[in-house]
């Protein structure tokens, strides 16, 4: 099933003329900032669970450097807690790389519409012929549970990576202005209710 989402371009110091997009996920709209020139390179909805990846400029799901991703579990608001999302998370990086691997948590960002958020760095070290690290936030709906996801593949390192707070910080921040919205009857893509402008 083929989900519908929209772009709409914005300002912001964190993101340098960048856009967010706004997808309809279940019950609400989620309104995710990405960089300039990111864009949706898959999306899929099957059996309750969402998922939206998007890209930097040239690369592809198959080949990317970096990677934001949105998902949404149906119905798991008041059944799965954002800590319990991010340990889930926190086992998938220790299982594939049970020797360099590295969790921190993070201040959670005020995220609007939110009921509670969690956020946090995890890393690995080597993970195939590469290194993977990503900050995230786990975020409480109404009635969903999403993730915000901002991924980047390195060069594989034998020890835990190492999170540059010039790096990451920024990325998480820009998670961090994220926004999930009810949706406006009759309201439709590029649904300016939800971009905060």
């Amino acid at each position: 099933m083929r989900l519908a989402f929209a772009l709409a371009v914005i300002a912001s110091p964190v993101l340098a003329e960048g856009t967010i997009v706004v997808s309809p996920v279940y019950s609400q709209l989620v309104a995710v900032p990405v960089p300039k020139g990111f864009k949706a390179g898959f999306e899929h909805e099957d059996k309750g669970s969402y998922i939206l990846e998007l890209t930097a400029p040239t690369e592809t799901v198959d080949a990317w450097t970096q990677m934001i991703t949105l998902t949404g579990g149906k119905g798991l608001a008041g059944k799965l807690s954002v800590a319990d999302v991010a340990t889930k998370l926190a086992e998938g990086y220790q299982a594939a790389c049970p020797t360099s691997f590295t969790a921190k948590k993070l201040a959670p960002p005020q995220i609007h519409g939110a009921v509670q958020a969690f956020a946090g760095y995890l890393g690995c070290g080597t993970t195939g012929n590469q290194s993977e690290a990503m900050v995230f936030v786990a975020v409480e709906g109404k009635s969903e549970v999403y993730t915000l996801q901002w991924a980047e593949h390195g060069p594989a390192e034998d020890k835990p990576p190492t999170p540059d707070p010039l790096v990451w910080r920024p990325r998480a921040d820009t998670l961090g202005l994220a926004r999930i919205c009810d949706p406006v009857a009759g309201e439709q893509a590029p649904y300016p209710s939800c971009t905060g402008n």
